[in-house]
Formats: C-alpha cells, sequence, structure tokens
C-alpha cells in the first residue's frame, strides 16, 4: 500500500455482497456471518455507508447470467423468503423498489441494492452513490470470493476507489488472493483490522 491505496477509513464504506438465505449454504459462508455482522455494526456506529448488494432471479430465469440461465436451482427468487438478507444485516428486502435500480434505505446511510450480474458496479448507479456520500474507500465482504466479491473488488479499483477485502468475512477466499488482489492495489485485511482502521478513523 502507499499513499494512492491506502485505505481511508474515515472516508469508507461496507459493501456485503449476496448475504442471502439461499445462499447461505454456499461453503463458508455461515462460517463468516459473525464477522461480517460485527463489520456492519462497527461502520452503522461509526456513521459510515453500509450497502447490502444483492441477487434477485426472476422465476424464468432471464435476468440471469448466461451461464447460469440453465440452471432450476438460482435461488434469490423475489417474494421467496430465500431472497431476503441473513438475520442481522438489514431489514426486509423491497424486491419491486430493488429490480427497478433503485436503493432501498434501511437507516441513515445504511441501504440494499441489486447488481444483475457478477460485479456490484456493472449496471448499477453504485459508484455514483458512494462518489454522493464522499467515499474514497470500498471495504468488501461476503459472498462467494471466486465470483461476485472478487468482480467487485476488481471494479472498485478500476473506478479508482482505494479498496480492501476483508479476507475472514468473504466466504471462498482462496490463499492466491492475497498475491493476486496487491498486484492491483486492493489491501487484503482481517476483519479486526477493519475494526481498528475504522476504531481510529
Amino acid at each position: 500500500m502507499d499513499d494512492h491505496t491506502r485505505p481511508e477509513f474515515s472516508r469508507s464504506a461496507l459493501l456485503t455482497i449476496d448475504l442471502q438465505r439461499d445462499f447461505l449454504d454456499i461453503p463458508g459462508t455461515h462460517a463468516v456471518l459473525p464477522a461480517v455482522r460485527r463489520l456492519t455494526a462497527a461502520f452503522r456506529a461509526a456513521g459510515r455507508p453500509v450497502v447490502h448488494v444483492v441477487r434477485l432471479y426472476l422465476p424464468d430465469g432471464s435476468n440471469a447470467d448466461l451461464c447460469r440461465r440453465a440452471s432450476p436451482a438460482r435461488g434469490a427468487v423475489p417474494g421467496l423468503a430465500g431472497s431476503q438478507l441473513a438475520d442481522g444485516l438489514g431489514g426486509e428486502l423491497d424486491h419491486e423498489r430493488l429490480l427497478a435500480g433503485q436503493f432501498q434505505e434501511f437507516g441513515p446511510g445504511e441501504h440494499a441494492m441489486y447488481k444483475p450480474r457478477w460485479s456490484a458496479f456493472y449496471g448499477t448507479r453504485l459508484r455514483e452513490h458512494l462518489r454522493a456520500a464522499g467515499v474514497t474507500t470500498v471495504v468488501v465482504a461476503g459472498c462467494n470470493y471466486p465470483n461476485c466479491p472478487r468482480s467487485t473488488l476488481v471494479d472498485a479499483t478500476e473506478r479508482d476507489f482505494r479498496t480492501v477485502a476483508v479476507r475472514d468475512a468473504i466466504s471462498g477466499w482462496a490463499a492466491a488472493a492475497d498475491r493476486e488482489l496487491a498486484g492491483m492495489g486492493i489491501a487484503c485485511l482481517p476483519a479486526a483490522d477493519v475494526l481498528a482502521g475504522l476504531g481510529d478513523s
């Protein structure tokens, strides 16, 4: 990390990725939930933005990624309980509002948003939402590293956000990620370091 990539926790936002009931059985996801809940509570207490990023799959599969359109077991169907956030993260999702591309507010600085593809930045107004809040640093946690968290991390740094991957708050974390992401200026930190940085900001 250097002066251009070092996290600025006093200007940070937390993104939780795909932590919905239907996805909790993805290996390692239950195990990271306590760390994500601690991060969410700390960001709330610090008055820093939190965005719960979710997937929603229409029953006909028409809004799914091409590689998933033939699969009948996508989950997170709007209107069904499995599409809702894991306990302790946010409120009840308003599926119509989210699918329309709107941010749903849960409290001061805390929102949910729908992403139509792997990255939270693809086809969404997340960048504008974060910039309007004065955010310079994006902290990413959630499910499941090889797919949506990784895509979101790469897209965040491509949009010139200082970017943090919370390695013990992302399911599916691979040891190689520490090396690969560092090469793009992404800080790979444990939740304890993020919490300490947030407390010092």
